[in-house]
């Protein structure tokens, strides 16, 4: 129970800053409440935890098979390190990137076909965000391997890595609870909380991998 407790606990900021990095996700769940049914944002949500759950899990198994019995992981450290490292550089190339005072934010062409999109294809869409995005599979493996240093047993494992999905998840999901929540009330405020987060997700995103990169270089370091 101890082991587990420590990997939710160290894997919870990581699930955070995914929650957060994953902006553009929320954005998409946003236009798929606002233009579709809500069983085409359910499809969406799946797709996102099943893809979250394949990379973590994938990366787990991983780690199990490299560690086999070692302690301490050594190698975990300087994997939190290179993370850490790779996240920064993508916070510096996010950072560069946004957009200036003077520039209109628009969404990319294919966030903006999600006034026909279909369950199947928001399920697909989805997954693929999850397991092939590079800044979210790097967030996915720094906090899968944080669960793997910190849990050795399988259940453990899973427990933990079942919280880390639902945390990195919670953002995707809010739209369609508020929906369901607030009925016809929600379209208002979904749709200005669409409007603030396309305006702002570059400096989110950039100040969210820079803090975990940190976090993560940090604690490699002290784990050396």
């Amino acid at each position: 129970m101890d082991s587990v407790l420590v990997a939710i606990g160290e894997s919870l900021p990581i699930a955070v800053g995914l929650l957060l990095a994953a902006a553009p996700m929320v954005i998409i769940a946003l236009l798929l409440v606002i233009k579709r049914p809500l069983g085409v944002v359910g499809a969406f949500l799946a797709g996102w935890v099943l893809g979250l759950t394949v990379v973590g899990g994938l990366v787990i198994l991983l780690a199990d098979l490299v560690m086999l019995g070692e302690e301490p992981a050594w190698w975990a450290a300087y994997l939190k390190i290179a993370l850490g490292v790779v996240l920064l550089i993508l916070a510096i190339r996010k950072w560069r990137a946004r957009p200036g005072d003077d520039d209109e934010p628009s969404i990319p062409k294919w966030m903006a076909g999600a006034d026909t999109v279909t369950a199947h294809q928001a399920l697909a869409m989805a997954f693929l965000l999850a397991s092939l995005n590079p800044k979210h599979v790097v967030l996915v493996i720094a906090g899968a391997t944080v669960i793997a240093d910190a849990a050795s047993q399988i259940l453990e494992q899973i427990v933990a890595l079942a919280v880390f999905v639902v945390v990195a998840s919670l953002g995707v999901a809010a739209p369609a609870i508020m929906s369901v929540a607030l009925g016809e009330r929600s379209g208002p405020m979904l749709a200005r909380v669409e409007q603030w987060m396309i305006a702002n997700n570059a400096v989110i995103m950039s100040v969210v991998l820079l803090v975990i990169g940190a976090i993560l270089i940090g604690d490699g370091i002290a784990s050396l």
